[in-house]
């Protein structure tokens, strides 16, 4: 029997890869067991990996099936292969699905057709552009020194713009949207709209964080920084109203808390909130399932103490180097969630505060721990 010109993938219901034909291991040059318990997104280069958690598979679990999607899959010797990815659900009797079914075809000749035209179309606008450049280059001689920090207000007006939709545009549609499906939660419903409904409801709250985490990257990135509010807090309400909230998002889940925090903190309260939720959050995702994950808060001689620990296989060392960075995980313990900016915005919003953000890892726990002055510099 002729070997099958299509790539066959299948995952189960944890989206993770259980099956793939010869055809796949061939092209992202890796053997069965080697693909196996990785999820599929993990072999996407990292603009693709965004775009599939983001669209792809909202899509899927939303209509249960997409059609030739053009995608790169990541090869083993840091190489990509282009190639049109389909999709689909198979449900048992009741409506679940027992796995997805990915058929990939290889998209060289039609990629190299359309790098081709945009080649074609690049040479003429070359041809454009410099003579347009010849036209305006005494024009641009004459600019004045008013016209050019005109150009550069209007540029950081543009920032704030950017800044300003993602904040306006995107997070109130999306405060609608949780809105009525909370609404619509309320009304009697059939098991499958009900999942349809709960999984609309984890989709809003996982984007709400994506925007926030986005935000705060832009400005840190765009020259903004992150914005932060000092202001003597008393903490401890506020660090165990977030240990509350992952509680009820983790039922399952024992988080023990400790605050012996005897003084008033200069800090943004908000902005270490956000570092706390970031912190549990991932000890919860990446730790030990049956561990306690324990939050620790002091003041101890003019310094605040937050430690996040949490049992669990340590981290690797590779991975340990660029922990910090934005757009990375842990390469031995992936996870679907987010964009890989949680622990990035951690660390920064500790270096707002004049902070440091460390961690420990060993075989038998995980400590991530921030260390900042309690009160403010005189």
């Amino acid at each position: 029997m002729a070997e099958a010109r299509a790539g066959f993938i299948y995952t189960g219901p944890d989206a993770r890869i259980v099956f793939a034909n010869r055809r796949v291991c061939d092209w992202v040059r890796q053997s069965t067991d080697e693909l196996c318990g990785t999820k599929l997104s993990d072999h996407f280069p990292i603009a693709r990996k965004i775009y599939y958690e983001t669209h792809l598979a909202p899509l899927l679990r939303m209509q249960g099936f997409f059609d030739e999607v053009s995608i790169d899959l990541s090869r083993a010797d840091g190489g990509t292969v282009p190639v049109f990815l389909s999709a689909a659900e198979r449900h048992d009797e009741h409506g679940k699905t027992n796995f997805v079914c990915f058929t990939i075809f290889p998209a060289v000749e039609r990629r190299r057709y359309e790098r081709n035209l945009v080649s074609a179309k690049n040479a003429v606008a070359s041809d454009n552009s410099r003579l347009r450049e010849q036209l305006a280059e005494d024009a641009r001689a004459r600019l004045s020194a008013e016209e050019r920090l005109s150009t550069a207000q209007n540029a950081a007006a543009l920032r704030e713009q950017f800044i300003a939709v993602l904040g306006h545009d995107l997070r109130n549609p999306l405060a609608a949207i949780d809105g009525a499906m909370r609404l619509i939660a309320k009304t009697p419903l059939n098991e499958r709209a009900a999942s349809i409904v709960g999984m609309v409801q984890q989709s809003t709250a996982r984007m709400a964080d994506l925007i926030e985490n986005v935000m705060d990257f832009a400005r840190g990135r765009l020259g903004g920084g992150l914005t932060v509010s000092f202001r003597n807090t008393e903490l401890a309400p506020v660090l165990k109203h977030v240990v509350e909230e992952l509680a009820i998002a983790w039922p399952k889940r024992q988080i023990v808390s400790e605050f012996n925090i005897e003084s008033l903190v200069y800090c943004d309260g908000k902005r270490i909130a956000q570092l706390l939720s970031n912190l549990l959050g991932n000890a919860l995702v990446h730790g030990a399932a049956d561990g306690a994950v324990h939050v620790n808060a002091d003041t101890d001689e003019g310094i605040f103490t937050l430690a996040v620990t949490n049992a669990g296989d340590p981290i690797p060392p590779g991975a340990m180097q660029r922990l910090f960075e934005p757009f990375t995980r842990e390469d031995l313990r992936p996870s679907q969630q987010g964009l890989g900016l949680g622990l990035y915005i951690a660390s920064e919003i500790a270096r707002a505060h004049a902070g440091t953000l460390s961690v420990q890892s060993t075989a038998m726990e995980t400590c991530f721990t921030l260390t900042m002055p309690s009160a403010h510099a005189t």
